[in-house]
Formats: C-alpha cells, sequence, structure tokens
C-alpha cells in the first residue's frame, strides 16, 4: 500500500499564496487610493484591516500551528517507510523511517490537545529490545487515510 497526502498540501500553499494576494490587493486599495474612504469611516477601515489582518495570519500561519506535514507512507511484504518534511513558511526536517518487516515491533496513534494534533509512533526490534521512533504528526491526513495506516500497521506481525 502506499499513500501521500500531496494534494492537501499544495493546496495549503495555494490558499496561503492566494489569500497573501488578495491582503497586498485590499492594503492598497483601502490606504492609497483610499477607496473605501468614501463608504466607510477611518474607524470602520481600521476595524476591516484588523479583521482581514488576523483572518490572513491565520490562513498563513494555520498548517504551521497544526503541525501539517507532507507524508509519503509505503508497505509492502519486506519493508515499511514513512517519510515526512515539515510545511509550511519555514519548510525543513524532512526525515524518513525505513523498518524490515520482519523488525516491526508495533504502532501507537495518539492524540493530543483533545483531538487538535494526531501522532504516529512506530515501533522496531532493536538488539531484541523494542524501540521507538519520534512521534510524527499525521494531522494533514484525512481520518480515512489514517485508519488506512492502521489497518496497514496492524497486518504485520510484532517483531516482539
Amino acid at each position: 500500500m502506499t499513500l501521500d497526502n500531496g494534494k492537501k498540501i499544495v493546496l495549503l500553499r495555494l490558499v496561503g499564496f492566494i489569500s497573501t494576494l488578495i491582503y497586498v490587493l485590499y492594503v492598497f486599495l483601502a490606504y492609497f487610493p483610499r477607496i473605501f474612504r468614501n463608504v466607510l469611516t477611518e474607524k470602520n477601515v481600521t476595524i476591516l484591516t484588523v479583521v482581514i489582518t488576523a483572518i490572513f495570519l491565520i490562513s498563513l500561519f494555520w498548517p504551521a500551528l497544526k503541525r501539517y506535514r507532507y507524508i509519503f507512507f509505503s508497505a509492502d511484504e519486506r519493508t515499511i517507510t514513512f517519510r515526512w518534511y515539515k510545511t509550511g513558511l519555514m519548510p525543513g526536517e524532512s526525515r524518513s523511517i525505513e523498518i524490515p518487516a520482519e523488525r516491526f515491533a508495533g504502532y501507537e496513534i495518539k492524540s493530543g490537545l483533545f483531538g487538535f494534533f494526531v501522532y504516529l509512533i512506530l515501533y522496531q526490534q532493536v538488539q531484541g529490545r523494542k524501540a521507538a521512533y519520534s512521534p510524527v504528526s499525521i494531522t494533514a491526513l484525512s481520518k480515512s487515510q489514517r485508519a488506512r495506516i492502521a489497518e496497514t500497521l496492524s497486518a504485520y506481525k510484532s517483531a516482539i
């Protein structure tokens, strides 16, 4: 099984780009030619600017607040591969986990902050013990994608 959430990440980046264009256009129209001054008072334009700025900042920082990651998951009879990289304003943290099927020791899906964040923890057998990889945010995946990952990982026999 192979799964990735590339379409959702592209959509988030597109929303960020479009909201930036709309915000710049609004600021230009509201303050340079003073188009809104004929309809709204100075105070109302300021309130509108604060509201639009708040909406713009939320749309821009939402992927970072939710800890969205681009995720690629692949599982076959030999290996389990899980790759991710951070999205948002400052991309980075590109990591990968590759576990041979015979050394897979289980998984855990945890929720944090009242379900606001969802994490996947993979376990591997190392020198006869169960070792955990650091939790990976899978919040950007839909519920059905998370269920498919859980179903696939449950099909593997635990080495421990």
